[in-house]
């Protein structure tokens, strides 16, 4: 048996976490995005539902909620993720070769990366966290 031959395969981690973050923005975009749309933007302001307003008493008091920022963050970032590898991938199919190298991945998966970073830091920095 010739050792030279045999390799292991190792799975590839980074592109399954990039994936991951594409099905589960996929999943955010089609889903909870119109969701939060029809009951935010139409529902709400018809009065047909109770939403958050444009007064800053009631907006504190709802983002400061941490479960609200964390819903806000997947809300925000994850279709980001979908969108940045969607573009990614069609720049491949349209036969673009520079689509695959690794500096075409850091610029949209890093452009993601820090959509979620300031995403975060706005969280963080606009309303403190309180539980009550």
């Amino acid at each position: 048996m010739n050792h030279d031959t045999e390799h292991v395969q190792k799975p590839a981690v980074a592109h399954l976490i990039w994936w991951f973050l594409f099905a589960q923005g996929g999943v955010i975009a089609a889903i909870l995005l119109p969701v939060h749309i029809l009951v935010q933007g139409i529902l709400g302001p018809l009065g047909i539902v109770r939403v958050v307003d444009r007064n800053y008493d009631t907006w504190a008091t709802v983002v400061g909620n941490p479960i609200v920022k964390l819903y806000l963050l997947v809300l925000i970032a994850l279709p980001f993720f979908h969108f940045a590898h969607r573009l990614r991938y069609l720049l491949v199919d349209l036969g673009l070769p520079a689509a695959r190298s690794l500096p075409a991945q850091v610029i949209f998966y890093g452009a993601a990366i820090v959509v979620t970073l300031v995403t975060i830091w706005i969280l963080l920095t606009t309303v403190p966290i309180s539980f009550g």
